[in-house]
C-alpha cells in the first residue's frame, strides 16, 4: 500500500511502514553511482547523459531538476566541480529539511601521505580535501539541511581493477560495501 504523507512542505511517500525517499545521484551511470541508482528511487545525472558538472549551467539544471528530491548524492568525481556543486546545492537547499551526501575518499583524511608511486593522485587528493573541508564547514552551520561526507579507500570497480591489476581483495572494498557506507 502506497500512501502520500505531507510533512511540513515536503511530500514523502510512505510504503510498507517506511518512508520512501527520492534521491538524486551524480555519476549514476557507472560503478558506485550506478549501484546507488539501481537500488534507490532516484534520478541520475552523469557526463554520459549530458550532465557534466564542470559546466555551471548544467549544475543549475541539475539543482533545479533535483528540487523535489529528499537526498542528493554528490558522487561524480569532477575535480573542484564536485565542491562547486555542493556549495550551489547547499544555497538552494539550506532552508529545507533535505540531505546532501558527498562522496569523498580516504585520500582526503588528515595525515594521509601518498607514497611516491602514487604522486599522480596529488591533484585528486587536493580536490577531495576541498570537498571534505567544505562538507564539514556546511554541516556545522545552523541550517535545516543535513550535509554528510562519506569516504572509503579504493572500491573494486572495473575501472580501478583494470588500472591496478596487482590489487587483491584486501586492497579494496566492494561496490556494495561502498553503497552501504554512503547510505549509513
Amino acid at each position: 500500500m502506497l500512501v502520500q504523507v505531507v510533512l511540513a512542505v515536503q511530500t514523502v511517500k510512505y510504503q510498507n511502514g517506511k518512508f520512501k525517499l527520492k534521491y538524486a545521484i551524480t555519476g549514476h551511470s557507472y560503478g558506485i553511482g550506478e549501484a546507488l541508482y539501481n537500488r534507490l528511487d532516484s534520478i541520475g545525472f552523469s557526463k554520459s547523459t549530458g550532465h557534466d558538472i564542470h559546466d555551471s549551467n548544467i549544475r543549475k539544471q541539475i539543482i533545479e531538476a533535483s528540487s523535489d528530491c529528499d537526498v542528493f548524492i554528490n558522487n561524480a568525481p569532477a575535480g573542484f566541480a564536485q565542491s562547486h556543486l555542493l556549495l550551489e546545492l547547499w544555497h538552494a537547499w539550506r532552508d529545507t529539511d533535505k540531505t546532501i551526501i558527498n562522496v569523498g575518499s580516504r585520500i582526503a583524511q588528515p595525515n594521509f601521505d601518498l607514497p611516491m608511486e602514487y604522486n599522480h593522485l596529488l591533484r585528486y587528493q587536493m580536490h577531495k580535501r576541498t570537498l571534505k573541508q567544505l562538507s564539514e564547514t556546511l554541516s556545522a552551520l545552523d541550517t535545516p539541511v543535513t550535509v554528510k561526507y562519506r569516504w572509503f579507500a579504493y572500491v573494486g570497480t572495473p575501472k580501478i581493477l583494470a588500472k591496478y591489476p596487482h590489487f587483491t581483495e584486501n586492497d579494496y572494498i566492494s561496490i556494495d560495501e561502498a553503497v552501504e557506507i554512503i547510505l549509513a
